[in-house]
């Protein structure tokens, strides 16, 4: 009898250990996310390579390195920076494209709310993680700023999906 007490406190030991496990991973509280991708759905040429891409990790990575989101224990988050580009004139009639990070430095941080597989960050920014929590994905609207002296029209703001990945 003492065998089959001892072997159900060590069995029931070990399920309630995997259900802790399983609802650390359902959230994103306490986690940090890195990002994999950003493609857009207008190809552009932000490095005047003469070649365009929807990628834009691949397209500019010696400005535009992966982001991170840092979730806090306590509902804050540090999300990632808009991204912006510009587009100008380079007084020789050719048009110059190039990203234009607007960084910005919370006093406090904005929150975040999870609902299910809905991660909603400062009311505004939607996400929507997998299955299995690892990745989080974000719709996002890359915006194109036309400078002073940049042409009107030609340079519509664009749709962008931004990967992130659990660490």
């Amino acid at each position: 009898m003492k065998r089959i007490n001892i072997f159900s406190l060590v069995a029931l030991s070990f399920c309630s250990c995997g259900d802790d496990d399983v609802s650390k991973k359902d959230s994103v509280k306490g986690g940090v996310y890195k990002q994999i991708s950003y493609e857009i759905t207008v190809p552009l040429d932000l490095n005047n390579d003469g070649i365009l891409s929807t990628n834009l990790l691949e397209e500019n990575g010696a400005v535009l390195s992966p982001q991170q989101i840092t979730f806090g224990s306590d509902n804050t988050v540090i999300p990632p920076y808009p991204i912006t580009t510009c587009v100008d004139d380079d007084g020789n009639g050719h048009l110059n494209e190039f990203i234009c990070l607007v960084v910005v430095n919370y006093v406090n941080p904005p929150s975040y709310v999870q609902t299910e597989r809905t991660v909603t960050i400062d009311n505004s920014i939607v996400g929507l993680l997998s299955e299995d929590r690892d990745t989080l994905r974000f719709e996002e609207t890359l915006t194109r700023d036309l400078l002073n002296n940049a042409p009107m029209g030609g340079f519509d703001d664009t749709m962008a999906i931004s990967t992130y990945v659990r660490e």
